[in-house]
């Protein structure tokens, strides 16, 4: 995908036609140009915002070409992460609050971020002389999301690939119905300062550490499916039943994919994407790196009992999930599953579950994890007792910031 804003917009505008109750262009043409040359219908090649009332208006060109009421941007990504890379951290660049929790809802008129009581001190801080409202989620008075929307018009737009199905439901029970987009808008605005993907090798996790092979993880989830197939999109389910570990998100040990359980297991792995290089030599690095490392996962999952498919994670969208899944009904985690992976599934043929398989399986530990982690509690305790020794002998000399540091 091109990293050229005017690019990025021109796919968003041909993604979905205007919707019946577009906005009129005559009776709001400062909608419809752009906000930093005013060319009408678009955004330019050069609309780089720093500002967020610039940022605000990027923004509603789009949503107007769309005929949106309003735009949700969450905080996670993909796959429903809390914690994110750099590059999806999409409501902290437009709103700049930082929390690791919160949503983002603009309209034609208004803002507001919604975040609860662990952030209200920060987000207000934050927010101050910026055009969002702070809205403190959970305190009496306050309107929630769907009732907040509703004051703003029917065309509630978001991004398919970040709204759970969950999510959605939550709007569905309040008699919104979200539109969703295929391209997301922030995605658009952001352009060419958006920082890079990560594309990070994966790391075997050896049978000394997980306790349980590959294989005989994924018996035990084909046998709960039932003959179903499984879709995962949450990074710590597919690590756990992969045996792989990952450093695509800071201080977390994960990594970008997709997986699919069926008879057989197909992942679909962002460090095999391939990466459009300046000159030829280099082209010819990188595609060699990506052919060594899909040959040393395949002799990973060789050693672990079973084939697995290894495809690139550009590769994946809603009509490869349901060609994965034909003939199946399709387990999928209504927390974690987006929008954008069921497009194509057929309701009568979803099994919207509470938690996959995989989470509940994950989270019952074996002699070898209970082992690991009591180790790795020991080594945590030795440092914070250190810690605490070398902060005694300080009091009085140091503040929070140089203690954190």
């Amino acid at each position: 995908m091109s990293d050229v804003p005017g690019a990025f917009a021109a796919m968003a505008l041909q993604q979905q036609q205007p919707l019946d109750n577009a906005v009129d262009a005559s009776s709001r043409p400062e909608d419809l140009s752009c906000p930093c040359c005013f060319r009408p219908g678009k955004l330019c090649d050069s609309f780089s915002p720093e500002e967020a009332p610039m940022k605000i208006r990027g923004l509603r060109v789009l949503m107007a070409s769309h005929g949106l009421d309003a735009y949700i941007v969450p905080s996670g990504d993909a796959h429903s992460s809390e914690y994110v890379a750099p590059c999806d951290e999409r409501r902290a660049w437009l709103t700049g609050f930082t929390g690791s929790a919160g949503t983002a809802i603009v309209s034609m008129k208004e803002a507001a971020l919604w975040t609860d009581g662990r952030y209200f001190n920060q987000a207000s801080t934050q927010l101050e002389g910026s055009p969002f409202t702070l809205m403190r989620q959970h305190e009496p008075g306050v309107l929630d999301m769907p009732e907040w929307c509703l004051q703003q018009g029917s065309k509630i737009g978001i991004c398919g690939g970040l709204c759970t199905l969950q999510f959605s439901q939550n709007f569905r029970e309040k008699g919104l119905e979200l539109v969703p987009i295929a391209t997301d808008f922030v995605d658009v605005i952001w352009g060419s300062r958006r920082p890079k993907v990560p594309r990070n090798p994966c790391l075997e996790q050896p049978l000394a550490l997980t306790g349980e092979s590959v294989k005989s993880k994924l018996e035990r989830v084909k046998k709960e499916l039932n003959g179903s197939a499984l879709v995962l999109n949450a990074l710590d389910q597919i690590c756990w039943l992969t045996n792989l570990r990952g450093c695509d998100v800071e201080c977390n040990p994960v990594f970008f994919a997709y997986a699919v359980v069926t008879d057989e297991l197909t992942l679909y792995l962002r460090c095999l994407d391939r990466e459009l290089c300046g000159n030829g030599l280099e082209q010819h690095e990188s595609d060699e790196r990506i052919a060594v490392l899909k040959a040393t996962l395949l002799e990973h999952f060789r050693s672990e009992g079973l084939a697995a498919n290894l495809l690139p994670y550009s590769s994946f969208d809603a009509a490869e999930c349901a060609q994965r899944c034909s003939g199946r009904k399709v387990a999928l985690e209504k927390a974690t599953s987006t929008l954008a992976m069921a497009a194509a599934i057929p309701e009568e043929r979803r099994v919207l579950v509470d938690c996959s398989p995989v989470e509940i399986f994950k989270a019952v530990k074996n002699d070898v994890e209970i082992a690991g982690l009591r180790k790795a509690g020991r080594r945590d305790c030795a440092a914070l007792v250190g810690f605490y020794g070398w902060l005694e002998t300080r009091l009085g000399r140091v503040d929070e910031c140089q203690a954190c540091d």
